[in-house]
């Protein structure tokens, strides 16, 4: 039976009664994150927009290192060209809807955190459900999508971790508010076409990619020191480029021009 495009499939774990166990104890251990890191990751909330290569590969190891709450957005199907790349699913789960299907594999990967998720895509109608993130992660490759997440960002003051992968090349963009921004470094570009569907793409890139991803989230929610870089990585060359990035004091997003949300 297919949900209602605009009504969460939710999870009935119950989230208030979260428990440190055995599950996290290789996490526990690390002395960058211990007990009490994993308190804070039990009882933190991360949106994911998109669940494909980025954002299936963020999800499932957010569910892994016990992010208390995810809340997943994702409008399509699984094709078998998904396969190469979105490592979460497999044979069976293709011509399914990935936000079911997805919610259902991480909560047999965990059965003590909360899943969320919308099958749908996020626009200006529906952006408000971002609210309750301490973080969101963008996996999306459309540019609307990016700089609407960008808008709800610096509007609510909570941060981002922008991810993009194609052909062998990733990027990756920490955002905090009040910080430099998404739009402070790329232009609106209008019919964007470089994306995987006309380029190509290898399958390591993406895991890279989410993995940094899911990474700066963890160290972000904990208040760690986290890549205030511009990161790009060519997975077939080996070369990791970080590029010093500025505030733009003409950027409309950071002087309250909201032209995506609308």
């Amino acid at each position: 039976m297919k949900p209602e495009k605009l009504n969460p499939i939710k999870s009935t774990i119950n989230f208030s009664n979260r428990k440190i166990n055995k599950r996290y104890s290789r996490q526990i251990i690390l002395e960058e994150i211990g007990k009490k890191g994993q308190m804070i990751l039990n009882n933190s909330c991360v949106s994911i927009v998109g669940l494909g290569a980025l954002g299936s590969t963020c999800a499932e190891l957010l569910a892994r290192a016990g992010i208390g709450k995810l809340i997943l957005f994702e409008k399509d199907v699984l094709e078998i060209h998904n396969l190469h790349r979105q490592i979460l699913y497999d044979e069976r789960e293709v011509g399914k809807r990935k936000a079911v299907e997805a919610k259902n594999i991480l909560e047999n990967i965990n059965s003590d955190i909360d899943i969320v998720s919308y099958d749908k895509g996020l626009d200006k109608s529906n952006v408000n459900l971002l609210k309750e993130s301490d973080i969101i992660l963008g996996c999306t490759d459309n540019f609307e999508s990016r700089f609407l997440i960008n808008e709800f960002s610096l509007k609510e003051k909570i941060p981002w971790v922008h991810g993009g992968a194609v052909k062998t090349v990733g990027n990756l963009l920490n955002v905090i508010p009040e910080k430099v921004c998404f739009r402070c470094i790329f232009p609106v570009i209008e019919n964007f076409s470089e994306t995987a569907d006309s380029l190509g793409i290898i399958n390591s890139i993406p895991a890279v990619i989410g993995s940094l991803q899911a990474t700066q989230a963890i160290k972000i929610l904990l208040k760690k020191e986290y890549e205030k870089m511009l990161v790009y990585f060519n997975v077939w060359t080996n070369e990791l480029t970080k590029v010093n990035v500025e505030k733009n004091p003409d950027c409309p997003a950071c002087n309250g021009k909201y032209e995506f949300l609308g």
